[in-house]
């Protein structure tokens, strides 16, 4: 015999969330608190009801206590490309939630925006709110948004330090989130605790449960081998500018820290971070293995591009380009065929585990003969995201000059 339905119970899944909690509450006061002064049940009246009283506490990646309502309905994201986490989170009905975002999607990942807007075209009307990088962040226009949470980057805390308090003296709380500042301790940490406050915790834990699956594949290997292997010197840099001119690298953020998990040698540590190396410093410690990140930047026609709207014979051809640079033909990762291309966004989603993935395949290409980085990272799209998977993500050199 079928078990009654539990009243309240949306979704039946034999459980009450907290937003269902809410909703029942409200219906509830609907049908109960009519007359004269039903007007003051409105909708938005009781969603300011619920700001003040029915709330949680939860802390977020800068070790604040956030205080948000039980049921969040209205988000303003503070950097727009977490976009990939939200969606992951919220399903193919994301787009209710978003009342504002900021300008970083268009603006730095535009191939990514482009998917979206194909399949929701509903988020070229989402209110721009500036942008924390370019110091364009327009506070009074959040507020005048009328948000329940501003989801910000942990990365930016300090410059938007002026904006948080502006944000949080209006009522409005700010939730600091992180998968790019320290994304192998933070990325977990993150995708959980936007889940709590979304009301997605379950959905939150899936998603946790298959990026530490996917860590695994990498750690169980490492922590099983003892450390006998010659620590490989790694070169990663964004390649958004093309051969003529050395793009930023990374030390203590992004992929420095993967680098440093799958003991191997980052010849930017201690020398460049975020910024671009000297070329002679470059040529002197002669890496076993360069690694350009690329993205999707059509009006640059050497870059390094990579994403959903590129091909493959395109993606070999621009990474080609770097092995013509002054000197890199004496380098031991150009001599050794090691060059590769990498999406500079798997470094800071939700999805880095293909990041380090495929720098453990590249470093250690025996252990990790069978690992399948792109498959793994295919496998999430189909799981989580609700955009399909294509273009080219991961790329070898050596499969540039055989084909």
């Amino acid at each position: 015999m079928a078990s009654a339905a539990i009243p309240g119970d949306l979704n039946n899944d034999n459980m009450i969330s907290r937003a269902e909690l809410s909703d029942a509450i409200i219906s509830y006061m609907k049908f109960t608190y009519t007359g004269e002064n039903v007007k003051c049940l409105e909708k938005d009246m009781l969603r300011e009801t619920a700001r003040k009283h029915f709330t949680i506490t939860v802390t977020d990646l800068a070790g604040r206590e956030v205080t948000v309502p039980t049921r969040v309905e209205r988000v303003v994201l503070g950097q727009s490309l977490y976009i990939q986490e939200f969606a992951a989170l919220e399903g193919e009905n994301f787009t209710e939630k978003i009342v504002g975002w900021g300008s970083e999607l268009e603006t730095y990942d535009i191939d990514t925006y482009n998917e979206y807007l194909n399949k929701y075209p509903e988020i070229e009307n989402i209110p721009a709110v500036g942008s924390l990088n370019k110091n364009t962040f327009d506070t009074e226009a959040i507020i005048s948004l009328n948000p329940d949470l501003v989801i910000m980057p942990l990365m930016m805390k300090e410059i938007a330090q002026k904006s948080t308090e502006n944000l949080e003296n209006a009522g409005i709380p700010v939730l600091f989130v992180d998968f790019w500042k320290d994304p192998l301790e933070n990325t977990q940490k993150s995708i959980l605790v936007m889940g709590q406050v979304l009301g997605r915790e379950k959905r939150a834990e899936d998603i946790s449960r298959f990026y530490g699956e996917q860590m695994d594949k990498v750690y169980s290997v490492l922590n099983s081998e003892e450390e006998n292997d010659t620590k490989q010197k790694v070169y990663v840099e964004y390649g958004s500018f093309g051969p003529s001119q050395y793009g930023m690298t990374f030390s203590t953020s992004n992929w420095g820290p993967m680098i440093t998990k799958l003991n191997g040698i980052n010849v930017a540590e201690g020398v460049a971070s975020m910024a671009p190396i000297d070329p002679e410093y470059l040529l002197a410690e002669n890496p076993d293995i360069i690694i350009i990140a690329g993205q999707y930047w059509p009006e640059s026609k050497d870059s390094m591009i990579l994403g959903y709207a590129t091909n493959l014979n395109e993606s070999r051809k621009r990474l080609q380009g770097f092995c013509t640079r002054s000197g890199w033909n004496t380098l031991n990762a150009v001599k050794n065929n090691n060059i590769h291309g990498i999406h500079q966004g798997i470094s800071y989603h939700i999805y880095n585990f293909a990041g380090i993935q495929a720098l453990a395949k590249w470093m250690y290409p025996e252990k990790f003969a069978d690992l399948d980085p792109e498959a793994n990272l295919r496998e999430f799209h189909e799981r989580y995201l609700p955009i399909d998977y294509n273009g080219v993500w991961i790329l070898d050199i050596g499969e540039a000059q055989e084909k």
